[in-house]
């Protein structure tokens, strides 16, 4: 028993014994290098996934306005209904509109009969002038009349376009294909020119915005192919591309906003609908462990490199992206510079170092 005490003691005290003498700040007093881990630096691949929920937009807002001032006949669609380009949306009264129409068509008549009249009569009075039985101010009267009734005819014309317009402003149809957001008015209504009628959503293709953590900042851009999903349709990944990033970071949810377009000809995805983006990123890029980097998402990133004289150098680096428990190291660092990975909590710069064990 005596025996198995002695052995205990002895293991504990050669224990604490390894423990004392390799301590970082005991081998720096004893003159001793610092065990460590170390790797080299080195080209790597590397692949990470940056994963972001977001709720569907609108990729664009069309409002709709009255042409014309008129009493509405029917509203024929509702909040939320999803329509296609070409659809009726809201029907005037015609009948004052179509008597308009018969009136100006009657004005343009009237004014083509007295245009012709009075073209022929100038041609007759010119007719007359050279048989010396008509005076040139009698001639230059008869040009005037003509003019002005060609003014007056060119006046009908016009106005029976803007007849044929209003009547057609009658019926109000849908430019895009997509979703009634807002309705302003209701049947019987009069309404006024440039009054606001509908607001609609254009849903032929939709924005996902995608609130990415801040950590993720740098490595989404404009162009990246995404993946959506959609808990409404399971079984269907929806292709994307980054649009537009708006780098501002929600201090609450320390989060920035992705635009991410998709394609939606079917009209399936509405606005509010929540979904998830996925974007891969693959790089081939100089890299190191992680654990080698101090302070990697911070600001003042180093590593300690280990040069030629086994001292361990406290190295200012950029890095970029993290994945597979490596970081790319964008300056700082040339291919091949060993750095220390473990037993670098209490090291500090120019201490002489050991590496026990490398890759």
């Amino acid at each position: 028993m005596i025996a198995l005490l002695l052995v205990a003691l002895v293991a504990v005290w050669k224990a604490r014994n390894y423990q004392r003498r390799y301590t970082a700040a005991e081998a720096r007093k004893a003159s001793l290098p610092i065990p460590v881990g170390a790797s080299r630096a080195k080209v790597s691949k590397l692949e990470a996934t940056v994963g972001a929920a977001g709720q569907v937009l609108q990729y664009t807002t069309v409002t709709l306005t009255s042409r014309i001032a008129a009493k509405i006949d029917k509203v024929l669609v509702n909040v939320g209904n999803t329509i296609h380009s070409g659809a009726v949306l809201v029907e005037d009264e015609k009948a004052p509109f179509e008597a308009g129409l018969e009136s100006a068509r009657a004005q343009v008549e009237s004014a083509r009969v007295a245009e012709q009249k009075a073209a022929a009569e100038l041609k007759s009075m010119e007719a007359l002038k050279a048989k010396k039985m008509a005076t040139e101010l009698e001639v230059n009267n008869a040009r005037v009349t003509l003019a002005s009734k060609q003014a007056a005819l060119q006046e009908a014309n016009v106005k029976l376009i803007k007849a044929q317009l209003d009547l057609e402003a009658t019926r109000l149809t849908s430019p895009v294909n997509g979703i009634v957001l807002a309705r302003f008015v209701n049947s019987n209504e009069r309404v006024e020119v440039n009054q606001v009628l509908l607001q609609l959503g254009d849903l032929e293709k939709i924005y996902l915005l995608a609130q990415v953590q801040d950590e993720s900042v740098g490595r989404i851009h404009e162009g990246q192919p995404a993946e959506v999903f959609f808990s409404a349709y399971p079984t269907t990944t929806f292709k994307g591309t980054i649009e537009h990033v708006d780098p501002r970071i929600d201090p609450k949810t320390r989060a920035f906003t992705a635009y991410v377009t998709v394609h939606n000809p079917d009209l399936k995805l509405k606005p509010g609908l929540t979904g998830f983006m996925r974007v891969r990123i693959e790089k081939t890029a100089l890299a190191v462990p992680t654990v080698a980097v101090i302070n990697p998402f911070g600001e003042n990133a180093s590593v300690f490199a280990i040069d030629s004289n086994h001292r361990a150098v406290l190295t200012p680096v950029r890095v970029g992206l993290e994945a597979g428990g490596m970081i790319e190291i964008v300056s700082g660092l040339k291919e091949g510079t060993l750095v220390a990975t473990a037993g670098t909590v209490d090291l500090v710069n120019n201490d002489r170092v050991r590496v026990e064990s490398s890759r």
